[in-house]
């Protein structure tokens, strides 16, 4: 565990996780309401800032990692590199980073397109088409491209939820500082240096 870093009581942690799980099913619940377009955008805006969050929480806290996720031109500021960064740093499986990269692909169709998409085009569903459609409870999920879009990302929102839940409330693992300096000198604190004989 990082120095710093505290860990949350199991209780704390249930209710934290219960209160993101309710504010969860009522973002899912309001997007079920909205246009095939705003349900689109929505989705992709709740997952682009739940990436950013899980990469703060993820990456040691300081002024580097702030600029790195926030802020104009931020090396990790728009959905594509996030889904990238998460994935290529083992926070998300195969088959969430496939999943996001479908709706982010299907989100620009939606917000590049001024005259209308609609999920009864042909390469929408082809998109959808490629979704894992994976669902916890290993259900096939009912419906259309629509309902298969929704199904299958608001499964990948609670999984990140959660993850990254625990990773704020220190039940996971932070990224481990690997970092070491060489040094000749036996060192006095374990861990900053790397003693060569």
């Amino acid at each position: 565990m990082e120095p710093g870093i505290k860990r949350t009581s199991n209780a704390q942690h249930e209710a934290n996780e219960r209160h993101s799980l309710e504010k969860l099913n009522r973002f899912m619940s309001s997007i079920g309401k909205q246009d095939d377009q705003a349900m689109v955008l929505s989705l992709a805006t709740f997952l682009e800032d739940t990436l950013g969050r899980l990469l703060h929480a993820y990456f040691r806290s300081c002024k580097a990692t702030t600029e790195l996720v926030e802020g104009f031109n931020a090396p990790l500021g728009t959905f594509g590199s996030r889904i990238k960064a998460v994935y290529a740093f083992g926070l998300v499986t195969d088959e969430q980073f496939k999943d996001m990269e479908i709706l982010r692909k299907v989100r620009n169709h939606f917000a590049h397109n001024w005259e209308g998409v609609s999920f009864e085009r042909n390469d929408i569903q082809a998109l959808i088409g490629q979704l894992s459609g994976y669902t916890v409870d290993h259900k096939p999920i009912e419906g259309g491209p629509r309902e298969k879009l929704l199904g299958t990302l608001s499964t990948c929102c609670m999984e990140l939820q959660v993850f990254l839940g625990r990773l704020v409330d220190g039940k996971t693992e932070r990224a481990p500082d690997v970092s070491h300096r060489l040094t000749v000198v036996p060192p006095t604190e374990r861990g900053h240096r790397r003693f060569v004989k």
